[in-house]
């Protein structure tokens, strides 16, 4: 393995040279990391280099194991470049968190997959029933921003409203997207819908949006901000859809993204979020 283009020192602890060993097995945040991952097993052998580490954690961790030490892996160098170009510090709490959101978010990704064409009750059905709030998240994963896409339709299914809104501070997708769950019901709530059906495409999300327990995760305190919401409501539901069924949320958070520009539009027909909008009439929500 290639070694780390660094100075003299380890950027985080100082202690000694930086090469890539140092970086993800000797270096104390490193091992921090791992240990805040439960995966101190993973620094119990003597190895004298990358190499023979990497081929030991692969012939002795299970296939799920193997996913969330890749992603460990793949973030702690990301961090390590933010510090090291970006002047941005993280603790190894912070960066063991980010990497449990990623995994999560994964799982997420992986039940959805599984899920496109099975008996979920379909868009149309949804959106001829009631009213419907449709959210994705957008998130820049190299300046910790993201966007929340959000869609209106009526109870005649016809898209009537759409926002979009930039966040700061985003640790991951995971937490991006609670984020547009939370600003969905916000939404509800300003546009004075007494019934509402709030639908996305985490299906981790909208289990936790769904359920009346507390969320312990590390979006817990968002959860409860959407639970404590629901009261405001006669009747609020949170559906899950396949990502391929949410198109105009999507294309309105990556487009926001792109172009760092919130929005708000009111019209009666969406054609494209990617081209032109043309809409009726704007208007300020607050």
């Amino acid at each position: 393995m290639r070694k780390v283009m660094a100075e003299d020192r380890c950027s985080r602890c100082g202690q000694e040279g930086e090469d890539s060993f140092h970086v993800f097995y000797l270096c104390p945040t490193a091992k921090e990391i791992w240990s805040h991952l439960n995966f101190s097993w993973i620094l119990n052998n003597s190895h004298l280099d990358t190499w023979s580490w990497l081929t030991w954690v692969f012939s002795q961790g299970t296939n799920e194991q193997c996913r969330s030490f890749c992603c460990g892996f793949w973030l702690i160098w990301t961090n390590r470049n933010k510090l090291l170009y970006e002047s941005r510090s993280s603790t190894s709490w912070d960066i063991s968190k980010q990497i449990k959101s990623y995994i999560l978010e994964l799982e997420g990704s992986r039940e959805r997959e599984l899920n496109v064409g099975t008996s979920v009750r379909s868009r149309q059905s949804l959106q001829m029933v009631k009213n419907a709030i449709f959210f994705y998240a957008a998130f820049d994963l190299k300046n910790s921003k993201s966007a929340s896409g959000l869609v209106v339709s009526n109870e005649e299914g016809r898209i009537v409203a759409a926002k979009s809104t930039l966040h700061e501070n985003i640790a991951s997708p995971f937490t991006a997207e609670a984020v547009a769950g939370l600003q969905a019901t916000r939404l509800g709530i300003q546009l004075g819908f007494n019934t509402l059906d709030i639908i996305g495409d985490s299906r981790t999300v909208i289990t936790k949006c769904q359920n009346t327990s507390r969320d312990k995760s590390e979006i817990g305190a968002i959860i409860s901000d959407i639970q404590s919401l629901k009261d405001q409501y006669r009747r609020i539901n949170f559906y899950f859809i396949p990502r391929s069924e949410n198109t105009e949320a999507h294309s309105l958070a990556k487009e926001t993204l792109k172009k760092g520009e919130e929005q708000y539009l009111e019209r009666e027909t969406l054609r494209s979020f990617r081209g032109e909008i043309e809409p009726n009439h704007r208007v300020s929500l607050e």
